[in-house]
């Protein structure tokens, strides 16, 4: 408003502020859209008892120059080589270039300045005031109707995008393609979300990962790694913090250090020479679908013992064992997602929901065969699955 205020032109102002909410071709939605601004503001100003001020935000200044066949304060910028300084200097300008704009006949030049210039300057002290009393920053916890366009906000919605920060928590977690499975929303709405997302991100604490705005095959591995950061939380196993009262160096029932056969001094190092004792040869590589299997049943085990048991891997026991056979079969909702959620989402989850009776046999039969290393090679004393 304030640039519509200061000459802009209705299309230029629409793309600066308001391509969020389309394209500018339709010049009647532009105008609409404006009017309906000003009818907002100027009930705010009624609401304060300002019914002056209220008058003076209907005014379209516009009108003033329309007959004096005087350039636009855009036009002006532009033929004076001012297209870049602010809209304050770009119409200071103006006023010292046409002193008269807006003048009605009959009016001493000397007795008042241009009336086109007062009501831009009081138009734009009103906009100040109005700005402390009604304009807000967007937060993370507002709901995309708040701020959207309310056909895009209600799709969004349905597609379980509820507030500004779920829709950016779902840029993140998908990539590139975030909107595809969002009826109704195509890259190009998209693309106006994300930059008025982009716009916001200070003010609304909420970071768009760079790699959401690359195709996903153009993503270096490297961008993909950052997307998530390490943590004691439901990680993958690669991005597991596991804390230091739980990482097994004094796990319950360890061997000997002396006698370990495996360079491993935690629980984690240890199912790390477990999961390489699975390779087929040194070379780095995609793992195999059933090292990616070892490793899936692992690290279910190392968060759920962590996480949920407050307990070290190597201080497990056939009690607990059945606990985690149970927690296989009926896991927390947080715990589970979607299988096509790739590991470097914040999506990703280890589970897909609860396992049927065979799958937990098999699990359980895996991690059987992990401890049934660790005892070989010396790192455990027992293997908890035993009885299982």
């Amino acid at each position: 408003m304030r640039a519509l205020t200061q000459g802009l032109d209705e299309r230029a102002s629409w793309n600066r502020y308001l391509r969020l909410e389309g394209d500018n071709d339709d010049l009647r939605t532009v105008r609409r859209t404006i009017a309906w601004i000003r009818d907002e503001f100027a009930a705010a100003a009624r609401r304060e008892q300002k019914p002056g001020t209220a008058r003076l935000l209907l005014l379209d200044p516009v009108r003033f120059s329309a007959t004096s066949g005087l350039p636009s304060l855009t036009e002006f910028a532009e033929s004076k080589g001012m297209a870049d300084f602010s809209e304050e200097e770009q119409l200071e300008a103006y006023v010292q270039a046409f002193p008269d704009a807006g003048r009605w006949p009959g009016q001493s030049r000397a007795g008042l300045t241009s009336r086109r210039a007062r009501v831009i300057e009081r138009q734009l002290e009103a906009l100040r005031w109005l700005q402390d009393l009604v304009a807000q920053d967007p937060r993370p916890d507002d709901a995309v109707s708040a701020w959207l366009n309310p056909s895009v906000a209600s799709r969004l919605e349905r597609a379980s995008i509820p507030t500004l920060q779920s829709l950016v928590q779902r840029m993140n977690a998908v990539g590139a393609r975030w909107w595809a499975p969002v009826p109704g929303v195509g890259a190009l709405k998209a693309q106006r979300i994300q930059d008025w997302l982009a716009s916001n991100q200070k003010v609304l604490g909420l970071r768009i990962g760079a790699h959401v705005g690359l195709p996903r095959r153009q993503l270096p591995p490297v961008m993909l790694d950052e997307v998530v950061s390490a943590g004691t939380a439901i990680r993958p196993y690669e991005k597991f913090v596991v804390p230091a009262a739980y990482d097994g160096s004094h796990g319950l029932f360890r061997a000997p250090l002396h006698e370990c056969l495996l360079r491993a001094s935690n629980d984690y190092e240890a199912v790390g020479a477990w999961l390489a004792s699975k390779r087929r040869d040194e070379q780095a590589g995609p793992l195999s679908a059933t090292q990616r299997a070892y490793r899936k049943e692992a690290e279910r085990l190392h968060l759920w013992s962590v996480l949920e048991q407050k307990k070290a891997l190597s201080s497990l026991s056939v009690a607990d064992i059945a606990g985690f056979r149970l927690f296989l079969s009926e896991p927390p909702t947080t715990w589970c997602g979607p299988r096509h959620n790739q590991r470097w989402s914040p999506m990703w989850r280890p589970l897909e929901g609860p396992l049927a009776p065979a799958a937990v046999r098999h699990a359980c039969l895996i991690l059987g065969g992990l401890f049934s290393f660790l005892v070989t090679q010396r790192y455990t004393i027992a293997n908890p699955f035993v009885e299982n």
